[in-house]
């Protein structure tokens, strides 16, 4: 089977998402709703918002936001850089506490979405991919709501 591939978007809809406009990554920062399509708002952090992925395929996935729209990590500001990389180790740590993973991968993209965030990837002895990285969206797991409610809380417990 012929490997899948996206194109890109519009030009002007990617330079509109670099200029912040409609950018749903700042809507889901100042969202005070806990709950959205994407996941679950686990807690804001010095410069970041962390949240639960909806899709649990690879258990205890998670995005870190920063609330400052840029682009790249080194278009904050040294200090903002400091902070985002303090919330990035706080989140993992966390993560790994709660999940007990063997690895956690930290993907920073943003080839769709051009707003600073990063990927906190569990993984684990066994699972689908051992030596490359493993798509969190390969495969489709929503938990009941008192199970994402209660991973949420453990996460929380833990930062």
């Amino acid at each position: 089977m012929p490997e899948k591939t996206m194109e890109w978007m519009a030009r002007e809809r990617w330079e509109a998402l670099v200029r912040g406009e409609d950018c749903p990554l700042c809507a889901a920062c100042q969202s005070t709703e806990p709950v959205n399509r994407y996941g679950y708002t686990i807690a804001d952090l010095r410069i970041s918002r962390l949240r639960l992925a909806r899709n649990q395929y690879v258990g205890g996935y998670c995005v870190l936001i920063c609330t400052k729209h840029v682009r790249e990590s080194y278009h904050l500001a040294v200090e903002e850089q400091m902070l985002f990389f303090q919330d990035l180790m706080q989140a993992a740590q966390a993560v790994d506490q709660v999940f007990r993973p063997d690895k956690m991968n930290l993907k920073i993209l943003g080839n769709i979405v051009p707003h600073l965030h990063v990927h906190l990837i569990p993984r684990y002895y066994g699972d689908p991919a051992p030596g490359r990285p493993i798509d969190p969206n390969a495969q489709l797991k929503t938990l009941l709501a008192r199970e994402y409610e209660e991973r949420v809380q453990l996460i929380r417990e833990a930062l």
